[in-house]
């Protein structure tokens, strides 16, 4: 184990959570600051129409990042049950395999991203308007640097496995700040407007790779990555996908069912589509705040699930709970409180402010929820039950928002009424994740008793 990586196997829980947490929420906060600064130069040195275009994908887009960030959960889990295990060469053979998959798959996502960028915003309503002034171009330019993005993530969640979430943060806030320059430089001096920001994005997306990938090479890495390693081992590709499809498939329904809300916002005119890309832009960093947890419960989980250590599994989960709820309720009151100055750092358009402050007032104030399901949802991941939390998100987060955008928000044609979809998909998925999680708990510690018995 490298000498800053977290020690999840033994010592302070609490602490240990802390020191992956922490970390993730001030790289997650960072970089959404950067995006909002991004959004500011548009603001300031171009139009508001170039604002909506850049935020009009934005819901399709989260869609593509959630299905990759899905598949790469299964590479976390497979690392990490490799360390919990003291199987460092499988443990390479699992991050080359990883890697592997992520440079085949973002190849194939790259050219649908680039060929069908107007008919998949068409499918999002997206006005002509935006379309002409930048939506497309912005689409193909995301997807043409989506395999650097891609390989970026999946080493991303290998060095969290590792307990690695410093070297993440340090990584993060540079690149971060590279994309910041690079927007200046493309807005404001060399005037490319949308472009501009797609070019900067790409700039920043090289930095994150090249850091990332350099720190899983380096001597003092828990996992010495290789060239060689970067090929696709059967023996683990199964284990990555076991875990990582079912991932990829709940966070893609979790962003298919928005796609759908988005379309339904997008009826109310361009204005609502610049208010609620606002909105989604601070949403965003809360979203980040509260998911942060589950993401070091997830190796926590997997590296004890790993070594047999079930108990000390089951306590990282509940303590991940704790610190969702501090911080995610907090924090997510004060973004619900000041929605309408925050709204305005990006428009001065009363209309604009009033749809953005509309969303955050809702969905802010109760982003702790979606984050103690997340963790539930990582802890099942980390246990072996993948498909549960899939299930869960195919009915509350899919099934329910479909059925709630076309039979009941038309009873009910107010946004307010729309956005309550959320926390109530999200209250419901919990108490239907319980009931499953407390007996596989306690399957897995009479299975490990039963082996130190043997």
């Amino acid at each position: 184990m490298a000498r800053k990586d977290v020690n999840m196997l033994s010592g302070s829980i609490v602490k240990g959570l802390l020191a992956i947490t922490v970390p993730i929420m001030l790289m997650n906060v960072l970089t959404s600051l950067f995006n909002i600064i991004d959004m500011r130069m548009l603001k300031a040195y171009d139009t508001g129409l170039s604002v909506g275009a850049v935020g009009a994908g934005g819901t399709l887009i989260t869609f593509i990042s959630n299905l990759v960030t899905g598949v790469a959960a299964g590479a976390n889990v497979a690392v990490a049950k490799h360390i919990g295990r003291k199987e460092p060469q499988d443990a390479q053979k699992a991050a080359g395999t990883a890697i592997a998959f992520a440079l085949a798959a973002s190849l194939l996502l790259m050219v649908i991203g680039i060929c069908f960028a107007s008919p998949l915003l068409d499918m999002m309503n997206c006005s002509q308007e935006l379309k002409d002034h930048g939506a497309v171009l912005y689409f193909r330019m995301y997807f043409a640097g989506i395999p650097v993005l891609m390989v970026y993530t999946f080493c991303g969640s290998i060095l969290r496995s590792t307990g690695s979430s410093r070297r993440l943060m340090v990584i993060s806030i540079t690149g971060g700040a590279v994309k910041v320059v690079f927007t200046y430089l493309f807005v404001k001096v060399i005037p490319l407007s949308v472009l501009g920001v797609s070019l900067a994005n790409i700039v920043s997306w090289l930095v994150f790779f090249g850091m990332a990938l350099w720190s899983l090479t380096r001597k003092d890495s828990t996992v010495k990555l290789q060239l060689k390693h970067i090929r696709f081992d059967k023996n683990e590709l199964m284990p990555i996908l076991r875990v990582g499809v079912p991932s990829a498939l709940q966070m893609g329904m979790y962003s298919i069912a928005n796609v759908i809300i988005a379309a339904a916002v997008n009826k109310f005119g361009t204005a609502a589509t610049t208010g609620v890309s606002i909105a989604n832009t601070f949403d965003g960093i809360l979203y980040n705040l509260s998911h942060a947890a589950s993401l070091a419960v997830l190796p926590y989980v997997s590296q004890n699930i790993g070594a047999g250590n079930v108990k000390r599994a089951s306590q990282s989960v509940w303590k991940g709970m704790y610190i969702t709820i501090c911080v995610g309720a907090v924090l997510g009151g004060l973004s619900a409180a000041f929605s309408t100055q925050l709204s305005s750092l990006m428009s001065d358009d009363p209309t604009v402010i009033a749809y953005s402050r509309q969303k955050m007032i809702i969905i802010s104030s109760t982003y702790f929820i979606c984050g103690i399901n997340d963790i539930i949802c990582a802890a099942l991941r980390g246990m072996g039950k993948p498909m549960v939390p899939t299930i869960a998100t195919m009915v509350y987060m899919c099934g329910l928002r479909f059925l709630w955008v076309y039979a009941i928000f038309p009873l009910v044609p107010n946004l307010t009424f729309l956005y309550l979809v959320w926390p109530i998909g999200w209250a419901l998925s919990i108490v239907s994740l319980l009931p499953v999680y407390f007996p596989t708990v306690r399957k897995l510690k009479v299975k490990y008793q039963q082996k130190a018995q043997a």
